[in-house]
């Protein structure tokens, strides 16, 4: 088979459509096969947490919607890329809903791919990956380098995503020897370490990277500068104080962002 695709998002044409199709680029350039879903337009329920549920040791459900469907292509493909919305700081409820439905029963160590994208402030981008790659590798894929995605990185992200669509293809299976691997391999991938004071000093370099990359980089100069102090006074044990200018910094930065792509 080859690389199925999914987007979590409730928008057909939206900004996870427009990175999966990128992603699908990808696949398409190494001569492999890619499978490009959209869960809008699925039936896909919550799980039920049914009393002895047949679907941990085989290909049933209880639940009468297209989830059946979705599991067979997830287990019968040889790659799989996930793109979610980020909803409260969380993957939005469809695609939490498709989470807790997937089952996979073959050999640990398929290739994946977990995108996250944060609209509005991007609050949420690093926070969604790890619950998307937490969710990898518990049904058993291996991961590759996770990209969050935001308005302040979409330039760039859009051309990552057909990078890492290509990069995803040529992967081969990598079977984790045990539960201990799993918890190592996830706490080796980028951001997994992250907690909310680490993706709002990653918010804010996205955001002045962003102006930068457009050309007004003086009107980022205060804002890099409050940031690189926050980030100082953080490493001498001054959390508060620190913490203080760095959400300054995130908030003047997107003020500043939004101000000049409008």
């Amino acid at each position: 088979m080859g690389v199925l695709i999914v987007s979590g998002s409730p928008h057909r044409d939206g900004l996870c459509m427009k990175l999966a199709r990128e992603v699908a680029e990808g696949v398409k350039e190494v001569d492999s096969e890619v499978e490009l879903i959209t869960l809008a337009e699925k039936r896909i329920g919550p799980c039920l947490a049914c009393e002895q549920p047949p679907c941990w040791q085989k290909m049933a459900c209880r639940v009468r919607d297209d989830t059946l469907e979705l599991r067979r292509k997830l287990n019968d493909n040889d790659a799989l890329a996930f793109i979610a919305p980020v909803y409260f700081l969380s993957v939005n409820g469809l695609a939490k809903d498709f989470m807790d439905r997937m089952r996979y029963y073959g050999e640990s160590g398929k290739p994946a791919l977990a995108v996250a994208v944060a609209g509005g402030t991007g609050k949420g981008c690093i926070l969604a990956l790890q619950d998307i790659c937490r969710w990898l590798i518990i049904l058993g894929f291996r991961p590759i380098n996770p990209l969050p995605v935001t308005r302040y990185n979409l330039d760039v992200a859009l051309v990552e995503a057909r990078v890492r669509g290509r990069w995803l293809a040529k992967l081969k299976p990598q079977p984790f020897s045990d539960l201990a691997e799993r918890i190592a391999y996830y706490e080796s991938l980028p951001y997994m370490k992250y907690g909310m004071a680490d993706e709002i000093i990653y918010l804010t370099r996205e955001a002045i990277e962003g102006v930068v990359r457009r050309g007004r980089s003086e009107l980022a100069a205060e804002s890099r500068r409050k940031l690189e102090t926050g980030e100082a006074l953080l490493k001498v044990g001054k959390f508060n104080d620190g913490l203080k200018l760095i959400t300054e910094a995130q908030e003047e930065s997107m003020q500043i962002f939004n101000s000049i792509t409008r």
